[in-house]
Order: structure tokens, then sequence, then C-alpha cells
């Protein structure tokens, strides 16, 4: 991509002053919901003339009323930017040429079926993004879990919410978050660890800000960096990376040893406190002080503040959930609900932040390679019974045991165990850590097919076969946000040149891989209509809604099992959980040093993050002049005592290596981190122009939490040098 020569300002200022349409030039309005992160704000999209030129937050929408952030406000220029694939092509003499349609999708069955027959199903395997629709899911989940028998099914939920879900799983027993955003007005207390909220979900800052000015609130940060939503922070615990279990079990510590814990309510609606009381006895302040750096008299002031509020809402995101001990984080987390009755009630409770659009739909749709659609586990006998038979396959057709998660397929294609990877939506070459390793098992894979809206991406660039996707507004389909709600985003313009919708093309591969009769769906509507069956009953019960209810309306939080119901705000306000004895757990969780250590060698400790303008790895946000010239290229920030010892100023070239790899950028001094830390955001690769060594995850660690796979990106050993270029 070739960068602007104009300033910042200039490009804002001709944004803000686009003449998207001609005078007298009528636009179509159509409501429709957000594809960038997951809380689901409401949209108007205007068109006119077949292109989109004008998105607007929609009023009256109960999660944004009307507001919207940097994202949202350029999505039009997402459809006229530079790299739009508008036809597949297929790898011959080591280049990409273009192909029909037809001769694209049979040369991936063709080529599926034959690494299958040779190697076995589990030599195949998919790996989706998060802002895909659960229509998609739902179908590649058929295919793969149904018809090709391989549970290799993954999604960059793994990368985002694989912890929050095991979290609440060992908690409450199943993977439904409880609270709602509405609860963000009656909080008295909020609780938000490892997640600057301001920059990667300002519609919900701004709704957290008017709640502290409105009701008094107030408002608790864990971070080890000092970010923009520190300022309205009343209590700022700076941590050091990594050690939030331990932090929350002093916290703990402090509620049952000051008094402060109704243990008799306590008991009625959670078992295992007993255990808990007995383990925290090696969790005081003074030992947890030494571990977290906080101050003892921090750490019992915070304790206090939890004690005292009538109802504390928790937020947490990545911070939390890119750990090797993400799920126990979780876990401790809920300990503290737990322990002061803010569980499931108005006002409090835990309330997980998902980072791309469908990160809960397509988790309650099975697209996580230990899951099945209906918040079903491939592990269950039952479970697997009623899918197949809801399929119409022998049981034994679904394997018991879970797939790969991605960190594992990516093993398995340097091992040789798996053969073939399609990818959808996702830019895995760029967004998993170790980047160098995930390229070396890329050009070790018989067949790497990617499908997708832009080329050329760090993927793309890779793949054996490219097929041209349609985005947002170019289909149809269903996604559900992290406060369950179901909303429609309807196709409005179409798609360019030979582009095809994902539901269309995984279906066509379907068909021509021999499953005609069971891929026959003629259009998304038909999908959804199959997948909401299979969750009649069930935690995420759609069998209430429907297309039309959807169309041009605010969609219902589920469960909502029949039409005529309203939808379901909150979950679990009779404290009755989905666990043997009716009751949550209180989970008594060790604190576990990272998987990275610091050593002489490697002396500082390098957490990641992301900016306000730019979404995931850049393949569209990269391509917006306005949003790339806020940041166009990477940068470290550095503590200015490190940079003292250091001897490194501002703008100095360095390089920051790790046990893996090594990345570049450029000093700036903040004070804002921690002594020994230093900050990187994640969004930076190599295929818009800007270099080859300047993405974070060319040096992050593949260590993975045991429980839930998610890998530890917010941790990483490095050292880090000034160079001359």
């Amino acid at each position: 991509m070739e960068h602007t020569t104009k300033t910042r300002e200039q490009i804002i200022k001709e944004r803000e002053g686009l003449a998207n349409i001609s005078t007298g030039e009528s636009i179509e309005w159509t409501k429709s919901t957000c594809p960038y992160c997951g809380i689901g704000c409401g949209l108007i999209v205007g068109v006119s003339n077949g292109r989109i030129v004008e998105t607007h937050g929609m009023k009256g929408h109960p999660v944004n009323d009307g507001k919207f952030c940097h994202l949202g406000k350029t999505l039009p220029d997402v459809f006229a930017a530079s790299g739009r694939l508008t036809q597949h092509m297929i790898r011959r003499n080591d280049k990409l040429v273009p192909v029909n349609y037809n001769d694209a999708i049979t040369h991936v069955a063709n080529e599926f079926t034959r690494i299958i027959d040779k190697y076995g199903p589990n030599a195949v395997a998919f790996f989706g993004g998060a802002h895909c629709l659960t229509e998609e899911y739902y179908l590649i989940n058929k295919l793969f879990k149904g018809f090709i028998s391989s549970n290799n099914i993954e999604c960059s939920t793994r990368l985002c919410m694989a912890s929050t879900a095991m979290g609440f799983a060992s908690t409450i027993g199943i993977d439904a978050p409880p609270a709602c955003y509405a609860d963000i007005e009656e909080a008295d207390l909020f609780f938000i660890a490892g997640n600057n909220m301001a920059v990667s979900l300002p519609i919900l800052f701004d709704r957290v800000v008017a709640a502290k000015k409105r009701n008094g609130a107030k408002v608790i940060v864990v971070d080890p960096r000092k970010s923009e939503i520190t300022e309205i922070a009343d209590i700022h615990l700076q941590i050091w990376p990594g050690t939030d279990v331990a932090l929350n079990n002093a916290l703990a510590y402090v509620l049952l040893n000051d008094g402060l814990v109704d243990e008799a309510n306590v008991e009625r609606h959670a078992s295992g406190l007993s255990d808990l009381k007995e383990f925290l006895i090696e969790y005081t302040p003074a030992k947890v002080a030494k571990i977290t750096g906080c101050t003892e008299d921090q750490i019992i002031k915070t304790a206090h503040t939890i004690a005292e509020a009538k109802a504390m809402l928790t937020f947490w995101f990545q911070g939390y959930n890119h750990s090797t001990q993400a799920v126990f984080k979780n876990n401790t987390l809920h300990n503290l609900s737990l322990l002061t009755d803010n569980f499931c009630r108005v006002g409090a409770g835990p309330l997980s932040l998902t980072g791309e659009a469908n990160a809960l739909g397509n988790r309650w749709v099975g697209a996580l390679s230990h899951l099945l659609p209906g918040v079903r586990q491939v592990a269950n006998y039952q479970h697997r019974t009623e899918v197949a038979d809801y399929w119409g396959v022998p049981v034994v057709q679904i394997q018991p045991v879970p797939g790969r998660s991605i960190i594992d397929i990516i093993k398995g294609l340097h091992s040789g165990e798996v053969r073939a990877l399609w990818v959808m939506g996702t830019n895995p070459a760029a967004s998993l850590p170790s980047a160098k390793w995930v390229e070396d098992a890329f050009a070790k894979s018989e067949l790497l097919v990617v499908q997708d809206i832009f080329h050329p991406t760090e993927t793309t660039m890779l793949a054996d076969v490219v097929l041209a996707a349609a985005q947002w507004c170019e289909k149809t389909g269903t996604l559900i946000s992290s406060e369950r709600r179901i909303e429609l985003a309807e196709k409005v313009i179409e798609p360019p040149g030979d582009a095809r919708p994902d539901h269309e093309i995984i279906s066509s591969v379907a068909r021509s891989m021999g499953f005609d009769k069971e891929f026959a769906h003629r259009s998304s509507e038909e999908v959804f209509e199959e997948w909401k069956g299979i969750t009649r009953g069930r935690i995420c019960d759609m069998n209430g809604v429907t297309y039309e209810r959807l169309r041009g309306k605010v969609g219902p939080q589920l469960p909502c099992p029949d039409i005529g119901h309203p939808g379901t705000s909150r979950l679990y306000i009779d404290h009755q959980f989905p666990r043997p004895d009716g009751r949550a757990a209180l989970l008594a969780r060790k604190y576990i040093e990272p998987d990275d250590t610091t050593n002489e060698k490697y002396p500082l400790v390098l957490i990641t993050g992301r900016l306000p303008w730019h979404f995931n790895t850049r393949t569209r946000t990269g391509r917006v002049p306005i949003l790339n010239a806020m940041e166009p290229d990477n940068f470290v920030e550095v503590n200015p005592r490190d940079a003292a010892c250091l001897d490194l100023n501002e703008n100095d070239n360095v390089e920051i290596k790790s046990r893996r790899d090594s990345v570049l950028a450029k000093v700036r001094i903040k004070d804002r981190i921690l002594k020994g830390t230093i900050y990187m955001n994640m969004h930076y690769g190599k295929s818009l122009g800007i270099g080859d060594r300047k993405s974070v995850n060319l040096v992050t660690n593949p260590a993975y939490d045991i429980n839930s796979k998610q890998p530890e990106l917010k941790y990483c050993a490095v050292n880090i040098l000034k160079i001359s270029i």
C-alpha cells in the first residue's frame, strides 16, 4: 500500500468534509450491526447507487444510542480500499493466478478429499475469524465434525475469549455471560482488569464514565500500564504483569479475614468456601505485595472498597485472557463477586467483553475444537448423540476426542500430522504468536486455502488457493454480542467481481465433496432456520428469533425460546446454576509465574495492546487513509529509567529480541509503564509496506493455558538494543 505524505490533520479534515454523495442523490437506509468489536453497536447504513456512502450510530439502540467509534465511522472507506479481492486464485509455478469460481471450488474439494483419503480426517483443519457470521460457522461445523469427521475447527476466539469461556464453565457450569450492559447504569463499583476500555470499547467506556458522574460510582482498575482508563480510576493497582491470580487471592483473603463476607449466604449459592478459606492462608497482603508490586495498604483498601459496594460489575479483557494461567484469573475474579453477593443481580456480576463481533456466537455454534453446536461438548456422549441425530449421521461419525487448538494445528503442520488448513476471514500469519514459526508451518502444508476480502495479507501471500469472499453488508447473517444479544447484518450491496458470501463458498465445497443433499441451503436464512433448531432448550435457545423479527429492529438477548418471548437480560438471577448441586463454584487457584522467564540475557517483559484506530492485524483499517495516518507504523514504549540505563532516546531505532525472534520499532519514552517492562501494539505485520520485521508476534510466546489453550501473548521476556537503520 502506498503511504500518503499528507499530515494526520490534513487527512482528518478532508475526511470530515468528504462528500460521499452527489447533490440530490437519494440514500436508502438499513439497520445493521457493527462488524468490529463484540459489543454489538446498532448502525444505520446508507446506500446510494449500489455503494455504501454513510454509516451512523442507531439512535435509540440499547447499546450505543446513536454513538459509534472511529472504526464504525470509516466503514464506507473499507469498501473503496485498495487490494479488494474480486477473483479467486490458485498457486501455479509459485504464482497466484486467477481462476473461475467453479475451478477454485473443485480444486479445494478434490485436494481435501485426496488428503483425507490418504491421511485420514484429522489431517485437515479449519481456522476462522470471530467476526464471521454464525450461519457460516454452523455450516463449517456440520461439514467438518459431522461429515468429514474431524474436530479440527478453530477460530480466533481461541486467541480472544477461550479462557473467559472456560472460566465461566468451571465457575458456573456453562459458557454464558450472566450480566448485561444495562447493569452499567445500575452499578456503584466497576472492577476493570486487563482492559483499556477507552481504546478497545469506547462506547461502553463512555457509559462507565457517565455512570461515575451521575451515580458517583467508583472505579478500580488493575493494569500494569497507566492507560486512558486509569484517569477515571479511584484505585489503580499497577501490578507486575501476570500476577492477577495472586492479587485476586489476596483480595479474597482480606474479605474473609476481615469479616466482610456473609458466609452463610455465600454457602447457599456457592460451594467450596471452606476449602478456599484454608487455601488463602498463603495469600496474605504482605506476601502478595511482594509478588504484585502493590502495597499492602492498596490491597486492603481495594478489598474494603469491594465489600462496601452495593453492586459491583466486573470487566476484563485480553490482559487476563492472554496468559498461561488465564482461566485461573477468571476463576479468582469470579470468586470476588461470589464472596460479596455481586453475582446475577441488577448492576452486579461478571461481564466479559469480546474483541470481535461474533466471539460469543461462534462459541455457541461450536467453532472451537472441543465444542458442538448449541453449547455442547464433543466429549459428551449425550451431546454427540443429539447433534448426530439432528444431522442424520451415525453418532460414531462425530469423534469423541476434542480436535487440535490452533497452536496445536500449527504444531501438526510442522510434524506432518496436519496436511491441509482452510483459513476464513482471519490472518494467522500475523495474529498468532511466534510468527516465523507459523510461516514455516504454512510452508510445510500440502494445501493452504485462504478465504478473505483483501489481498495481500500476511496469510494470503502464503496461500495455495485464495477464495474471494463477500464482506459485511455484501452478505446476510447473524451475530451475537457479549451481552447475548442477537442481531442481523443484512446484505445491502453486491460483492465485487466474483466474490461470494462465505456460507455459499462453504456449501459449494461441501457439495463438491459429495454432500449435496446435506448442504442444499439456498440462503443464509435457510441455514439459520436449521441452526436455531439445534438450540432448543439450551442456554442459547433462539427459537423465538426469525430474520423477520430482527429485520430493522433491535434483536433480543438470548435465550429467547419462542416468538412471543422478549429475550433474557440477565441469567441465573435465582442463583440456580447449571452445576450438579445447583451452586456456583468458589475455586482455589494457585498463582503460577508466566511461562517465559526474565534473566540477564532477556531482562525486560514485553506486554502488548491495541490502538483505537486499528483493528486486529490492520487487513481492513490499514487500508483506510484516515485510520492508517493516525499510527502508520509500530513503536515501543520504554520507561524513562530503563531508557536512561540503556542510553535510549525518543525515536531511536531499536531491535527487541526474545527467545524466538526479533522485531524492530522506534522508541517512545513513557512513564506510564512500569520499569522493567516495555509495550508494543499488536496490529502491525508486513503486508502493507512497513517492513518485514514490525510484527510484535515475531517475538511473542506460543505457550498456552493448559485448560483453555489460549496463548500467552501478553507476557514475553526480551532485551532491547539500539540499532542504526
